[in-house]
């Protein structure tokens, strides 16, 4: 488990005010506030349909809320009123510039299959921030190595496991050299026996300083890398606490049931259940 970040340490990196989302006419998402601050990590739970994966696809736009604010280095990315219609103040060249602040890693890989390894991490950077490809191509084999997988640059993708992969999608995400990581249940898709793998290279990120936000069912590992933990339910943050609150000695009656239908799979949280 990590420490709480101490609030007076540390600038907010994220800050999400009054988030609103619907799809049609059903509302996601109803009035979220969250602030993530430089070096935290902070793990979205709940149960399906609680919102978590919504919220965290509101924070680069991938969904666009109906009104509320965000920001990102305390730079607005949206900003719309109760009635705007989801139409944000912000401009959309202001936009791309302060998304390329985060970075992405989905439930799927999304790499591009034609590419090698290689050329997979290589291509934001050269393409979307045009930098110089020799730089780029050091700093690729470099987190390559960093993900364990440097002797595999030069394979395509269909060539290596779901737990490599998905280390590749991180490194290619790190590439673009991010303020914020924005994980969605990155081991989900995965065989049991590689989720171990990408959890690992997750904690090495988390120890480094990155500033990320995840979401995840692994409370085991959300214990281990969490400095708070936001339990979402019904579109609402019903609490928001440190791992030891939220998972120990939950007090809210819907986190409490939603927290004791993984104790049995959550293997990590059973010696200190037990020694409660």
């Amino acid at each position: 488990m990590r420490p709480a970040m101490n609030a007076d340490q540390a600038r907010t990196i994220l800050e999400l005010e009054g988030i609103h989302l619907s799809f049609g006419r059903k509302e996601i998402l109803r009035g979220v506030d969250l602030k993530v601050r430089e070096g935290e990590v902070v793990v979205l739970i709940g149960a399906s349909g609680s919102g978590k994966t919504s919220l965290l696809r509101c924070i680069n736009l991938l969904n666009t809320p109906r009104s509320g604010r965000i920001a990102i280095n305390s730079e607005p990315i949206f900003e719309a009123g109760p009635t705007d219609n989801g139409i944000s103040k912000v401009a959309p060249t202001e936009v791309n510039r302060i998304r390329a602040k985060t970075g992405m890693v989905f439930q799927q890989f999304n790499l591009f299959p034609h590419m090698t390894i290689l050329e997979n991490i290589m291509e934001g950077p050269v393409i979307v921030k045009r930098e110089t490809p020799s730089e780029v191509e050091t700093r690729a084999r470099a987190l390559l190595d960093q993900m364990g997988l440097a002797d595999h640059a030069s394979k395509k993708p269909a060539q290596l496991s779901g737990g490599q992969q998905q280390r590749v999608a991180i490194a290619r995400a790190l590439a673009m050299r991010p303020t914020l990581m924005l994980f969605d249940e990155p081991t989900s898709a995965l065989d049991p026996e590689l989720v171990g793998e990408v959890l690992k290279a997750m904690v090495e990120l988390a120890r480094s300083g990155m500033t990320m936000v995840v979401v995840t069912h692994e409370l085991g590992f959300a214990f281990e890398i969490a400095n708070r933990i936001v339990f979402l339910d019904g579109g609402v943050v019903v609490a928001d606490g440190s791992p030891q609150q939220l998972l120990l000695h939950p007090d809210h009656p819907r986190l409490k049931g939603f927290v004791n239908r993984f104790h049995e799979t959550a293997d990590m949280l059973r010696p200190f259940l037990e020694a409660k």
